[in-house]
């Protein structure tokens, strides 16, 4: 029986992540070790629009490890990939260059459609459970540290699918020099994602209904 053992990389807004897995025909998926490092590139990202040389070598020396924890399981394959945090830099193209320079690793920047897809699929994996689900009005709200993306469900079919810019690190790093100033800091940001929400509610929402939601992102 063959045994594929296989690394899958993410790079996020606050975390880099690297899980391994080991892949057969008898025990399909199986996790064997999974190691995070936090390090915030959203903070970087969403406030200056670039990833400094500091963060950046921080990420690479963390990259560097985890191709030393992949050699150590003797992994088969790996697939690495980036989203919003390094999507969004105006220095993206160096930041894969020094990346591939550094560690040997190939980094895939995932589009926002691309990541909402691997995260949908993941929660369909379980098909019964999520296609019984899906009957009625479904709402998977997938809350990311640059952005929320709300999708609906609703007779078996997707019916709309939104991405609001209002993730918990952007938030954070777009109010950073109002926080020093106010002593209701907390009631900005909850109007603040109050106001996105209404005009989600009144362009997409309208009078549909609710059901069931399916909350997804580390954060929560």
């Amino acid at each position: 029986m063959q045994i594929i053992t296989f690394a899958a990389i993410d790079i996020g807004s606050y975390e880099v992540g690297m899980k391994i897995m080991e892949l057969s025909p008898k025990n399909g998926i199986r996790e064997i070790d999974y190691v995070r490092h936090g390090i915030e590139l959203g903070k970087d990202a969403y406030r200056r629009g670039k990833i400094g040389n500091e963060m950046l070598e921080e990420l690479c020396q963390v990259l560097i490890d985890f191709t030393r924890i992949m050699k150590e399981y003797q992994v088969d394959d790996y697939r690495a990939c980036a989203t919003s945090a390094i999507r969004e830099t105006s220095n993206c193209l160096l930041i894969l260059d020094k990346i591939r320079v550094r560690t040997g690793l190939e980094v895939e920047v995932l589009s926002n459609s691309e990541q909402r897809f691997l995260g949908y699929k993941s929660i369909a994996s379980n098909e019964e459970s999520f296609q019984k689900i899906i009957q009625k009005g479904t709402a998977i709200v997938d809350v990311g540290g640059g952005s929320i993306q709300i999708s609906l469900f609703d007779k078996d079919a997707l019916v709309s699918t939104q991405n609001l810019r209002v993730g918990t690190l952007r938030i954070r790093e777009r109010l950073a020099d109002v926080e020093s100033r106010t002593t209701h800091f907390a009631d900005i940001i909850e109007e603040m994602i109050n106001n996105e929400l209404k005009s989600y509610k009144r362009l997409y929402l309208k009078d549909r209904e609710i059901k069931h939601m399916i909350l997804v992102g580390d954060y929560l």
